[in-house]
């Protein structure tokens, strides 16, 4: 089954636009999914960094807010901020606004948002990504990173309680890796309401550097007739989207290859 193949922007670190995406084309991607200060970036900059070296924007990637906050402050600073997420993301076309918790350090810390406060949250903005005819892709991250929606069956609970044609699923196989009991039949429960699948191996690098059996994950993806974007994101340790990082770019562009030519090489070719 023939799907495009991305990389996720930030896993450059502080690497800019223009050269993180003239890498990405040289090596032979199809697109990305894009993660930018949206105050300081304009939508016009974006897309013709990105249009330059033929590379399609699949996704957004949010910024570090906190949408499930007890604090009425925060919490709307978040629901405001994905707002102009989605403003942002029509503008370039129809990329897949992906969604998730915000990502705390849960070492010894008290946190006071709740599950009801995120559903609440999550239902308003897919009904104003809606307005946009814009998908919002929801990702389970991991028990280090946040609270409440860790696998794939926490994340149809919260889809099943907003009951949005529009709110959709992105799964992360790194993540999954850490919190499903079999990562195969959690791609297969989600079925058509995957919009985004990323892929880093169990230590974050490349496929084949861990030990995640990706033959058994992409055979799911067949399965369930997957058509949307593979999306690589191969990190450094403890890096995350927005962290001040200064990244080994032969060793992150020697993952990306060795992933590239995994799949490019698989009996069914993806590309």
């Amino acid at each position: 089954m023939k799907r495009q193949i991305g990389v996720t922007t930030w896993i450059f670190g502080n690497l800019n636009l223009v050269d993180t995406a003239e890498i990405i084309a040289q090596m032979g991607f199809n697109g990305v999914e894009l993660y930018v200060d949206i105050d300081s970036v304009s939508v016009k900059d974006v897309k013709n960094i990105f249009a330059n070296e033929g590379l399609e924007i699949f996704s957004l990637t949010p910024g570090n807010v906190d949408l499930a906050s007890s604090d009425q402050k925060i919490r709307k600073f978040a629901i405001d901020y994905y707002k102009k997420l989605i403003d942002y993301g029509a503008e370039l076309g129809q990329p897949v606004i992906t969604c998730h918790e915000y990502i705390q350090n849960q070492m010894g810390s008290i946190y006071s948002g709740s599950i009801e406060l995120l559903v609440e949250s999550c239902r308003e903005i897919a009904l104003y990504a809606s307005q946009a005819n814009l998908k919002l892709g929801f990702e389970p991250l991991n028990r280090y990173l946040c609270r409440f929606i860790l696998k794939s069956t926490d994340v149809l609970s919260l889809l099943a309680q907003i009951n949005t044609s529009n709110l959709t699923i992105v799964l992360d196989a790194f993540h999954m890796n850490l919190e499903e009991d079999d990562p195969v039949k959690a791609i297969i429960r989600c079925g058509e309401q995957l919009s985004a699948y990323q892929i880093a191996d169990s230590n974050r690098k490349g496929i084949g550097f861990g030990h995640i059996d990706f033959e058994r994950h992409f055979a799911a993806l067949d399965t369930i007739q997957y058509t949307g974007p593979i999306v690589f994101e191969c990190a450094a340790p403890r890096q995350t989207p927005g962290s001040d990082s200064e990244d080994n770019l032969d060793e992150l562009k020697l993952h990306l290859s060795a992933s590239k030519d995994w799949l490019t090489n698989r009996k069914q070719a993806l590309v």
